[in-house]
């Protein structure tokens, strides 16, 4: 079964499920066309943060909204056969004050899959960039990141959720290892 349907079944399942999560307030259905799922996103940085979440919100470009405004928006495309050969997941928390600014944009999560870019050790074709500022810090990840690990991820480690939905996710951890040996033998993520 190809990354397309694999992404589409669980997207399909979020929609039906996701009620029985205790933060997640909405999910929007998915946009696809030809080879992609969702919609690209401009450069995110600090000084458009604001504007660019507000656009997100205003024109619906977001998977999830959690209960506090933050949202996840999904992004992949597909070759043509029907596997992922690009990906951006990312987690845009809502930032209402300017107080509150640092300590929620520390909190922005993008996990890119992009084997074009790949440069060994230094741009891995998998890899999360944490915090808003500064994304020359990459975290490499072993496997391409399908939304409902991405979904858990943030259920788990930004809410501390335990709920009925968290619980349903069934992890997929049966696909292909995108590191080098050398990347293997170096800090690097698991998820899944």
């Amino acid at each position: 079964m190809n990354d397309f349907i694999k992404i589409r079944r669980e997207l399909k399942w979020i929609l039906c499920n996701y009620t029985k999560s205790d933060n997640i307030d909405e999910v929007n259905k998915y946009y696809n066309q030809d080879n992609q799922i969702g919609n690209s996103l401009p450069h995110i940085k600090r000084k458009n943060y604001r504007d660019t979440l507000d656009s997100i919100i205003s024109s619906q470009n977001y998977y999830i909204a959690f209960n506090d405004l933050s949202l996840i928006h999904l992004y992949y495309v597909f070759d043509e056969n029907n596997n992922v050969c690009y990906s951006c997941l990312t987690y845009l928390p809502f930032v209402d004050n300017e107080l509150n600014e640092n300590q929620q944009l520390s909190k922005y999560l993008r996990v890119d899959y992009s084997p074009d870019d790949y440069v060994e050790i230094i741009h891995s074709k998998c890899h999360m960039h944490i915090g808003i500022d500064k994304n020359d810090f990459r975290i490499p990840v072993q496997t391409i990141i399908y939304p409902k690990e991405f979904i858990f991820f943030i259920l788990k480690y930004i809410y501390k959720e335990q709920s009925e939905f968290s619980n349903l996710i069934k992890l997929n951890n049966q696909k292909e290892n995108l590191l080098s040996a050398v990347e293997n033998n170096l800090l690097r993520l698991m998820i899944g």
